[in-house]
């Protein structure tokens, strides 16, 4: 069975630097961060496109596509830049809700494989980015929003700080732990 690792957390975090260390140092699959893509494509085709709600269910089928294509290899690790927990929660902040489908979605993942969530705390310097939207809103909360997140859904999560090899240190010694334990 594919053990799944999934970077999760607010906005400028480290998920992605973290995701790729962990994928280069397992020589594992990375599923990258879909709503990236979806956007740089979209304001390369028409540069005034700003998002909507409908651009987060097409961010989200893609995301899924590409985490289930990555799963067909039956790879012993997976490394996910990211998963559909995170577009539940940027839907809730910016639109006060989320697409059922969505949440359809996530809720049918956690049932199948073995997930790792890897939290990523807020506390590093802001790294500035053309899709980054809100420099100002509070990382801390939006942190919080996910731990909370995740304690409703009852998923076991890592949450990891200080700098990326502190991060990577801290999921691999997680790892070691649960290899022991085997």
């Amino acid at each position: 069975m594919t053990q799944v690792f999934i970077l999760t957390g607010p906005e400028s975090c480290g998920k992605t630097t973290l995701a790729t260390a962990l994928a280069g140092y397992w020589s594992a699959p990375l599923v990258e961060e879909q709503a990236r893509s979806y956007l740089l494509e979209k304001g390369r085709d028409n540069p005034d496109f700003h998002y909507q709600e409908e651009d987060l269910l097409r961010i989200a089928e893609r995301q899924l596509e590409a985490e289930n294509h990555a799963l067909e290899q039956h790879p012993a690790r997976l490394i996910c830049d990211t998963d559909l927990l995170v577009l539940m929660v940027w839907s809730e902040v910016k639109y006060g809700k989320c697409e059922p489908w969505i949440q359809k979605q996530f809720e049918h993942s956690l049932r199948h494989g073995q997930r790792h969530y890897i939290l990523c705390d807020w506390q590093i310097p802001w790294q500035e980015d053309e899709l980054r939207e809100h420099p100002d809103l509070h990382r801390k909360e939006l942190f919080q929003r996910y731990k909370q997140k995740m304690n409703d859904y009852g998923i076991i999560y890592t949450a990891v700080g200080g700098s990326t090899m502190q991060r990577f240190r801290q999921v691999y010694a997680l790892v070691a732990r649960e290899e022991r334990a085997q």
